[in-house]
């Protein structure tokens, strides 16, 4: 009865304004799905997980865990059921948590990676092969897989079978067994670049979801091995390039595929840098995600320089401030409401938001508002459905025409296959919805 009548009072229109909310931005950092600051959990194959005792070592602020699986035990036999079952069981853990794998699959944890791999490449094929089935069967909380097994602590170093063939052969089987939602990542870019043969610097092609993970991020000017020494004016596809020219790299890169990893002190290199530097290259290595536990002196420095430049940021710490902007960080900055048709009650909602994080949006999601039908009733519009691919810095307008009989208008995200809300850095309420503002009408 009530719906009725108020669909027949607006069904004539009338005088309408609108007032909006408060959109200004908030220096928080929210627990946003796929970004942040994340802490590694390490577990041996051959034993048991404690389940019960690792509830209490999670670190609930984060949305990312790195998982460490060490397979050494495994070194000279295929992994067998009871194996299997327990990687599935620590990554089952983690999703009934909310977290969003990082999963790194190793030898060795140790540094011993020449004593701890197998004898033979063809047991190494098989275990990726067995792992690559259990990530595929658990891709909706695997994020980002890491390295290719080898190497000490899996980190691509260090291994007598990180050649070029059996590099691509590893990559040809992650490729072929894993789910399209799982990224992938390798620890240099040279190796990107040497099993991507082909391709040109200018238009890189990333659609099999291979990124990068660095953990000597600022450890020397090479970040520890990462980039070549010397600066050379020609660019060999496949030899490492100096530094400038590797970290232009990455920024075309990782517009495609997520980077992150590990900040290491160095007490020399530490000199020649500044909070400007350190928040200009982690937005030119479109840095989504960082350990938060690792070399923590680093990060202690951090807490200690203040964000170099103004507005709501001045004061705040670089620690605070590279943290809030890991990733994606999606700021709405104008809001505009216009009548679609005179005497109507459909309202065009016009929307201006800018991701002004380090890094992109790299999964499937979607925009959408909230608000009150014509006939009071609770309703929903999709403002933006392909947010995949929205690159840090990118400002796009979104623009969805309502029906409505007046009353508050939320803006909203969510991821899609799973529905994870996505929190805007404006003022937000409980359910992480932002207050566009108020459509007032009279009749």
């Amino acid at each position: 009865m009530m719906g009725s009548l108020i669909g027949r009072l607006m069904a004539k229109g009338g005088k309408w304004s609108f007032v909006q909310g408060n959109l200004a931005e908030v220096t928080e950092e929210f627990k946003n799905p796929a970004r942040g600051w994340y802490q590694i959990y390490t577990f041996e194959l051959e034993k048991e997980p404690d389940f019960e005792e690792l509830k209490w070592c999670l670190n609930t602020q984060d949305a990312l865990a790195l998982v460490l699986i060490d397979i050494g035990s495994y070194r000279k036999k295929d992994l067998d059921e009871a194996g299997l079952e327990r990687i599935r069981g620590i990554l089952r853990f983690f999703e009934s948590y909310g977290y969003d794998c990082i999963v790194r699959v190793v030898y060795d944890h140790e540094g011993k990676a020449l004593v701890r791999e197998p004898a033979e490449f063809t047991q190494v094929k098989t275990h990726l092969k067995q792992v690559s089935g259990i990530i595929r069967q658990c891709a909706s909380s695997v994020f980002i897989f890491q390295g290719m097994l080898l190497g000490n602590w899996g980190e691509m170093h260090g291994s007598r079978f990180l050649d070029d063939v059996r590099m691509s052969q590893l990559a040809e089987v992650l490729q072929r067994e894993k789910d399209p939602q799982t990224f992938l990542a390798v620890r240099r870019p040279v190796y990107w670049r040497r099993l991507h043969r082909g391709q040109k610097p200018g238009a890189l092609d990333c659609s099999d979801g291979m990124g990068l993970f660095d953990d000597g991020i600022f450890g020397s000017a090479s970040h520890m091995g990462t980039f070549d020494e010397d600066e050379r004016k020609d660019q060999e596809w496949d030899k490492p390039w100096c530094r400038e020219q590797e970290l232009d790299f990455e920024n075309k890169l990782c517009c495609q595929a997520p980077n992150g990893g590990e900040t290491v002190y160095n007490s020399g290199f530490i000199r020649v840098l500044t909070p400007k530097k350190v928040i200009e290259e982690l937005g030119r290595m479109q840095i989504t995600y960082l350990n938060r536990a690792h070399d923590t002196k680093m990060l202690d420095i951090w807490k200690e320089w203040k964000y170099p430049g103004s507005g709501v940021w001045a004061g705040k710490s670089v620690f605070d401030y590279a943290g809030a902007h890991l990733g994606y960080r999606f700021l709405i900055r104008n809001v505009r409401v216009v009548r679609a048709n005179r005497g109507s009650s459909q309202y065009r909602v016009e929307v201006e938001i800018g991701n002004t994080g380090f890094g992109g949006f790299y999964q499937d999601g979607e925009i959408y508002l909230e608000y009150m039908d014509r006939y009071g009733e609770k309703s929903a519009a999709v403002a933006e459905s392909r947010m995949r691919g929205w690159r840090s810095g990118e400002v796009r307008r979104l623009s969805c025409t309502v029906e409505t009989g007046g009353g508050e208008i939320f803006l909203a995200a969510k991821r899609k296959h799973d529905g994870a809300r996505i929190v805007f850095a404006n003022p937000s309420d409980e359910e992480g919805r932002t207050l566009l503002g108020h459509l007032k009408t009279e009749h």
